[in-house]
């Protein structure tokens, strides 16, 4: 009996406090700001897999971005017997801003993410680790290759 009332107090101190959350939930990505991607070269599944999931086209974009794409495998531990225990992924993202309604290089850059992973003793969890590691170092490229394109076109529109 007591806890009606209480729940209700409580429901009605936390409601008329004034809290409002930090983090808005919408269905657009926040790097999805007027570009489109084309990547240049053949590149894993992972890579376009996550290309296409961090960044969202709309349509008629005033701007493209074409991207090389390069992938690299460094052991990290190699053991005394010659096996390797752990590996650094590198993604290096080479990307080109175009105005599409000129043709007009905006800007050029390069970013790169990173990511490591240790060997294991089964070579499908290994292979699954390794792409799940791909997809991290690629979405750190992408996130940092966004923002740099988005204050190029910022700087675009402020001329």
């Amino acid at each position: 009996m007591i806890r009606l009332p209480l729940i209700l107090i409580v429901m009605f101190v936390t409601v008329s406090c004034g809290f409002k959350p930090i983090h808005k939930l919408t269905d657009e990505r926040s790097s999805n700001a007027g570009f489109a991607v084309k990547i240049l070269n053949s590149v894993s599944r992972e890579i376009v897999e996550e290309v296409n999931t961090n960044i969202i086209s709309r349509g008629n974009e005033e701007f493209s971005a074409l991207l090389t794409i390069n992938e690299n495998l460094t052991p990290l531990i190699i053991n005394t017997n010659g096996t390797i225990a752990k590996y650094r992924i590198e993604i290096f993202i080479s990307y080109s801003l175009i105005k599409n309604d000129n043709n007009e290089e905006i800007s050029t850059g390069t970013t790169r993410g990173f990511a490591q992973y240790d060997v294991g003793t089964s070579e499908i969890s290994n292979e699954d680790t390794k792409k799940s590691m791909v997809k991290i170092a690629t979405k750190n490229a992408i996130q940092l290759m966004a923002s740099k394109i988005q204050s190029s076109i910022s700087q675009v529109d402020d001329n």
